[in-house]
């Protein structure tokens, strides 16, 4: 029993070791975060020579490591191609002596990281005034050896070209990819490093929350179990501060999420600066908080609207993979989570067409932005864009679609759609179907350059497949495109912050009117820039066969006590199109103005 008792003590001191320090290989010191370029915008097109660069470590950041030392550099490197005798240094000023050097073994060194041990460690001195890193290496012709982040830092990239040459502060062009490797009793035990801060890109005053990610780097030899975060807002008296939970060991770098609740009262047509700062740890102070900083911005509105999402498939009966991308979808749409927060059209274009392809499915190639390149399935969502060029992806797992579908509905819309949708005239001629779309709009900087439209798109569900690759017998359509108002639909016509439009269109006899969707997308179509058409928020309903009570060509008002829209605005007068109208009588009727 007492064996028993003094293993479970070593045991729990063994993790509270752990937990206090741990054994480090090397602390960096450098700026570049363990992150390199792979391809170099400092080349010198020079036969034969020298070329050296290097970055300042000034007091500040360098007596954080004071009374250690560095055994050895590790170095990024674009490429190897016409480089050789590749030597790295420390020095106390650009054209001093080496207080410390190594040379890399030839060939040794590779296209990307290299650790470049030095011939006799340089021991960092106390009250030191700060130091050089830098590597030199000969230039057989023009290479491009040098690695640097885009970001700019004060002496951050410093250059020479030939041994006799001038260094250049080429500072305002990145940071220089390099880290010196530190060793000692005497590493800082608690530093972290905030790389990044994304926020919501707009902060909503009803709302009250700022929602955002850090991404934090521990470089210290303890783990990190939570800090605080806090914002320095443009606008706000006080900083804004909140608890951040983590667990973060020695050398890991984390995307953590948090919330905070900034007192903004005041909303901006422009953006907001905030400062983020990482303040007190939980196991005590940082010991370098020079690098616990970082600006973004955000705008602010006085409120937002609920997003819907919307999902465009690409997808044709000869697509064998298409089942595999449309079971997806139908596994989000069953979703409860999901239920009502997207909704889907399908293009049948991409790869081949079918009997079901539009005219306008066909133009919508143009959104996969790859000089006429396209294939099936193919998915965007609110068309914002998937990779450097195109809204348009192919989802590896239904995880995927979810979570690209996650972070827009994460966005508030600047824009609210409703539709409504009546048969004007039910035979069986013709079925004339009018769709009315309305909203309105935060302020009135929000879509106002004229590059806002409203696309309304009449899609039929439960369409039996004729022979659809990848599939069984049994296979059946969903959100088929069967007409659209307008390809890119037609521009929104505001009356101050609000609109409403009309659109009236011919049902085919052959559409099974039980099955019809009516999808209003609001967005902003840009004709020369497929990669700048953001769907802004969707609306739909589902028409059902109700007759218009009459259809007049003239009217009179005495028995009128209120007009409304199909939406339920209130209008002073019936206006031409479908009215409801509620009378002194206290019916209610669906008056219809030619």
């Amino acid at each position: 029993m007492k064996l028993k008792f003094i293993l479970a003590v070593v045991t729990i001191l063994i993790g509270y070791l752990n937990t206090e320090a741990q054994e480090v290989s090397g602390y960096p010191i450098g700026y570049c975060n363990g992150q390199m370029s792979t391809s170099s915008t400092v080349k010198y097109n020079v036969r034969e020579t020298t070329l050296s660069t290097a970055l300042y470590i000034p007091a500040s950041y360098a007596r954080t490591v004071e009374g250690n030392r560095i055994e050895s550099l590790r170095v990024a490197i674009c490429s190897t191609h016409n480089v050789d005798s590749l030597r790295v240094w420390v020095r106390t000023a650009l054209d001093g002596p080496d207080l410390a050097s190594g040379t890399a073994a030839a060939g040794s060194y590779v296209q990307g990281w290299n650790t470049i041990n030095l011939d006799i460690p340089y021991d960092i001195p106390e009250g030191t005034e700060g130091f050089y890193m830098g590597y030199s290496y000969y230039q057989k012709a023009k290479s491009g050896a040098i690695s640097s982040l885009p970001e700019s830092r004060p002496e951050a990239l410093w250059v020479q070209c030939g041994t006799d040459g001038e260094w250049t502060d080429r500072s305002d062009e990145g940071t220089l990819c390099i880290e010196g490797m530190v060793f000692g009793d005497r590493l800082p035990r608690l530093n972290l490093q905030l790389l990044n801060v994304t926020t919501d890109k707009v902060y909503i005053i009803s709302n009250a929350t700022l929602s955002g990610v850090a991404e934090v780097r521990n470089i210290a030899t303890q783990t990190v179990t939570g800090f605080e975060l806090e914002a320095v807002i443009d606008g706000t008296d006080t900083p804004c501060i909140t608890h951040v939970d983590c667990e973060l060991p020695y050398g890991a770098t984390q995307r953590i999420a948090f919330r905070m609740y900034p007192a903004i009262t005041t909303s901006d047509p422009g953006e907001v600066e905030a400062q983020f700062m990482i303040t007190t740890l939980d196991e005590g102070n940082d010991e370098d908080p020079t690098d616990n900083g970082y600006e973004t911005s955000f705008r602010v509105l006085e409120h937002a609207y609920p997003r819907t999402v919307l999902v465009e498939e690409f997808t044709t009966e000869n697509c064998p993979n298409c089942p595999r991308v449309s079971n997806y979808l139908h596994q989000l749409t069953d979703d409860p989570a999901y239920r009502g927060r997207f909704e889907t059209v399908c293009h049948h274009s991409g790869y081949h067409y079918d009997l079901l392809t539009t005219p306008f499915d066909i133009e919508y190639e143009w959104f996969y932005n790859d000089n006429g390149g396209t294939y099936a399935p193919g998915i965007m969502v609110d068309r914002c864009l998937y990779n450097d060029n195109s809204a348009v992806f192919c989802p590896s797992s239904v995880e995927q679609l979810s979570e690209t579908i996650d972070n827009r509905l994460a966005e508030p819309a600047l824009v609210s759609v409703n539709v409504d949708a009546d048969y004007l005239s039910v035979t069986e001629e013709k079925n004339i179907l009018q769709i009315t779309v309305s909203g309105e709009r935060c302020q009135p900087d929000v879509l106002s350059d004229g590059t806002g439209h409203i696309t309304v798109y009449l899609v039929e569900n439960n369409i039996a497949a004729l022979h659809q690759a990848g599939a069984g017998n049994d296979y059946v359509h969903q959100h088929v495109n069967r007409t659209v108002n307008a390809t890119w639909g037609e521009p929104i016509s505001w009356n101050d912050d609000c609109f409403s439009y009309v659109w009236q269109c011919e049902i085919d006899p052959s559409w099974k009117k039980s099955d019809l969707q009516v999808i209003a997308v609001i967005g902003t179509y840009l004709s020369d820039d497929p990669t700048g058409c953001t769907v802004e928020n969707v609306a739909s309903c589902q028409p059902e066969v109700s007759y218009v009570d009459s259809i007049i060509n003239d009217y009179h008002t005495s028995k009128i006590a209120k007009v409304y829209t199909p939406d339920g605005y209130l209008i002073p007068l019936p206006m031409k199109g479908l009215n409801i109208i509620r009378y002194t009588d206290g019916t209610v009727r669906k008056v219809y103005l030619n």
